[in-house]
């Protein structure tokens, strides 16, 4: 806990001074913030308290629990009918992330479109943990790079701060434990940590 402040510090001044170079290095700017999963509480204040007001970049919070539950509202049953069947049910969960990374793409489009040009916009993505065991941070970027989000003026790609609970391995790259778990290794999709 006690490095988490610096880092949403070093965050920040990193997406003010390198903001129209992010993702190239990585092909997409997104920008990955793993953090121990028992700080969640922790590092949302933190973000939510230093990520807003700023006058260079206009940040466009997006939690990921509400927009999973509501994609999802009055198809509970055939949900779970989709899940549990042994055939189809594989491929449900794939189904389920795209339906997710559709409904993120969506939001965050809407809250671009409203916003109308405020200059540097960047989306930041908290509650990252509603994917599980359906999906995880790094399968629903890559679906959203199929519909890459941009700024209504410009039509530059935005840069997207993926909040992850998760651990990052000693000695390894773009790499990370999803939840903690080692059974969740993944990869960062086209993206950068932070």
């Amino acid at each position: 806990m006690n490095d988490l402040p610096a880092r949403i510090d070093y965050l920040l001044e990193r997406l003010r001074k390198s903001y129209d170079g992010l993702g190239h290095s990585s092909g997409r700017p997104y920008v990955y913030f793993v953090y121990p999963p028992d700080q969640e509480r922790a590092v949302d204040r933190l973000v939510r308290e230093n990520f807003q007001g700023e006058k260079t970049l206009a940040f466009h919070h997006i939690d990921l629990l509400p927009l999973t539950i509501s994609s999802l509202a009055g198809h509970e049953d055939k949900r779970a009918a989709l899940l549990n069947d042994p055939v189809r049910g594989p491929g449900a969960g794939e189904s389920i992330m795209k339906l997710w990374a559709r409904a993120l793409g969506r939001t965050i489009t809407e809250q671009l479109q409203a916003a109308g040009d405020p200059g540097r916009p960047v989306v930041i993505l908290h509650g990252l943990a509603a994917l599980h065991p359906l999906g995880d941070p790094t399968a629903l970027m890559e679906v959203l790079a199929e519909h890459e989000p941009r700024a209504a003026g410009s039509g530059q790609m935005v840069p997207i701060v993926l909040l992850v609970p998760g651990i990052r391995p000693p000695q390894t790259s773009r790499r990370y434990l999803f939840l903690g778990r080692d059974d969740l290794r993944l990869d960062f999709y086209r993206g950068e940590e932070a």
